[in-house]
């Protein structure tokens, strides 16, 4: 996107925050009408939630799902706001926590989740999240660059490159970091998520595993404004699982309930999610 494209993506911050939700839906409003688009947007849907009880409910999550992918990009431009999201049980990154131990922070993709880094910094947790390198490059579409600024934005708050591999987050556990890695990424280990058995990242679980930090889940869920809050869950210790993948399987057992009951604001499931193991 060239000087044009980023001048226009930047107007949204001009637009009040609140105004946004019915841009969305205008916008919609228009793509909906495109049979070829709708398809997509609800192949989407029914790929994170054909086998749950909310598959019924498709055709008309895939519209909500398309209003806030569309949401998710406005909001972009507005990090006062996306980084001040309600946080509940932030105790368990903080004052309940052991600063000798590291802690592996999972979270997926889920609602407003550039937000999540600088809301959980805000109230003293100082994270080291894990990006892809594009983070980095100057020269990556203007969208990408503002989500990672947002994600970012807080001085105790850092973004690290995947590119220090296994070694590098192994050293940052080791030293107590709280290191942050979306779980919802595809890999080679079979795993469940919502009824469908994919293949999963299995690296997160083995580094807890093999530096014995506590995993920390945060959640997102919609309070009644339809904007994002924050849960921060009891950590998982990783001898009480038998290996590295039971460890998996529950961190991705629990990250279901939160995306289930906001399906809409889970972020491209076919790019998150992989190919189903066996396909």
């Amino acid at each position: 996107m060239g000087f044009i494209g980023d001048q226009v993506q930047r107007v949204r911050s001009l637009i009040p925050y609140g105004a946004l939700p019915a841009l969305a839906r205008r916008r919609v409003d228009g793509l909906w009408q495109i049979e070829e688009y709708r398809s997509a947007q609800e192949a989407e849907m029914r790929y994170l939630l054909e086998h749950t009880e909310r598959a019924a409910e498709i055709p008309e999550i895939a519209r909500g799902y398309t209003e806030f992918a569309l949401l998710r990009g406005y909001r972009r431009w507005h990090p006062g706001k996306l980084s001040r999201q309600p946080v509940t049980g932030i105790e368990w990154l903080t004052t309940k926590r052991d600063p000798e131990r590291g802690v592996l922070l999972s979270f997926v993709h889920h609602a407003q989740y550039e937000g999540l880094f600088p809301s959980l910094a805000r109230q003293g947790a100082a994270v080291h999240a894990v990006v892809a390198p594009e983070a980095f490059d100057p020269a990556s579409p203007v969208q990408l660059r503002q989500h990672f600024k947002v994600a970012g934005m807080m001085p105790n708050t850092t973004l690290v490159p995947a590119t220090i591999g296994t070694a590098g987050m192994v050293e940052l556990l080791e030293g107590g970091a709280i290191l942050g890695i979306a779980s919802d990424v595809a890999g080679r280990t079979p795993v469940q998520f919502l009824g469908r058995e994919l293949r999963g990242a299995f690296g997160a679980a083995r580094m807890a595993t093999q530096t014995n930090s506590p995993v920390v889940l945060v959640t997102s869920h919609q309070g009644a404004d339809g904007n994002p809050s924050l849960q921060v869950h009891e950590p998982l210790e990783p001898g009480d699982f038998a290996d590295p993948g039971a460890l998996l399987a529950e961190i991705m057992r629990r990250h279901e309930p939160a995306v289930l009951a906001w399906p809409e604001a889970f972020d491209s499931p076919y790019t998150r999610l992989g190919v189903p193991a066996g396909e």
